[in-house]
């Protein structure tokens, strides 16, 4: 029986303009109503994720949100971080200068801000703050503090120039730290044990419940290890083509519903697995 469903955000639950449909706050709520928990997943801040905890009801206990990719577990409850996988500001300090040979902009994020010290921020940082709902801040990296963390640390430029990085991307990087491309303008780099896949395998191990028990819906690269945490995985009809082989279960694309699609499916079927 399905315990824990976890549900990407971008490209999954809201529709290509960023909205919730009523098939979807429907399905979640019965959802939730049988005593299933909960867990958003996404590579936005919570900031950016608070209107949709609570246009889902989900500011319950025993709902949370993982946020920044896994970097960040909240308890929706509290409104607060339980537990996570930071950076530093050194590792900033790295992965700047790493790249100095790429025209692309590195910036940084906790729950709180999002950093940057390009006083000419491109426009896809301008924009990504806006949609994390986070102030940017203009800093010189050394003024940070040592004891300073960081969720994500994020590589953006044009589309043309990051794919050209993510084709020769520094061994340096990828041995040290974990990147995933969430978007053509953007390539976000983490501490290389985080991933939604741990977050989640976190909260199931805290709520007491096996894998068999979770079920995770998802659209992206990014929520393969997701995907994989779960007994029984579902992609997106809009999922990219390297995610699909990793499900079970093939749902209706985000402009269709697909997350209450498939949530319906499994409350008819008793919150078992189906096919």
């Amino acid at each position: 029986m399905i315990k824990l469903i976890t549900i990407d955000v971008d490209g999954t639950l809201v529709t290509p303009l960023k909205r919730l449909t009523k098939a979807n706050i429907t399905a979640i709520d019965k959802a939730r109503d049988h005593g299933v928990h909960i867990a958003l997943a996404s590579g936005r801040p919570y900031s950016g994720m608070k209107e949709l905890v609570n246009k889902l009801n989900l500011n319950q206990e025993g709902n949370f949100t993982v946020c920044q990719n896994g970097s960040y577990i909240f308890d929706n409850y509290t409104h607060q971080p339980i537990s996570g996988t930071y950076q530093k500001p050194i590792d900033l300090k790295i992965i700047d200068d790493l790249l100095k040979s790429y025209n692309v902009q590195i910036s940084a994020m906790d729950h709180e801000s999002f950093y940057s010290r390009h006083i000419k921020t491109n426009i896809y940082t301008k924009i990504d703050a806006k949609i994390s709902k986070l102030p940017l801040q203009i800093i010189n990296y050394d003024d940070f503090n040592e004891d300073k963390t960081f969720g994500r640390i994020l590589i953006m430029g044009k589309k043309s120039e990051m794919t050209k990085l993510y084709n020769n991307m520094p061994q340096e990087l990828t041995d040290n730290y974990y990147t995933v491309k969430t978007a053509p303008f953007l390539i976000e780099v983490m501490n290389k044990n985080t991933n939604k896949g741990y977050a989640i395998k976190a909260i199931a191990k805290d709520l007491g419940i096996n894998s068999d028990e979770i079920m995770s819906i998802g659209n992206e690269k990014n929520d393969i290890p997701m995907l994989e945490q779960a007994g029984f995985a579902v992609a997106m009809a809009n999922a990219v083509p390297e995610l699909k082989p990793h499900a079970d279960f093939i749902t209706k694309s985000n402009l269709k519903s697909g997350v209450g699609y498939a949530i319906e499916k499994l409350l008819a079927n008793n919150l078992e697995k189906f096919t």
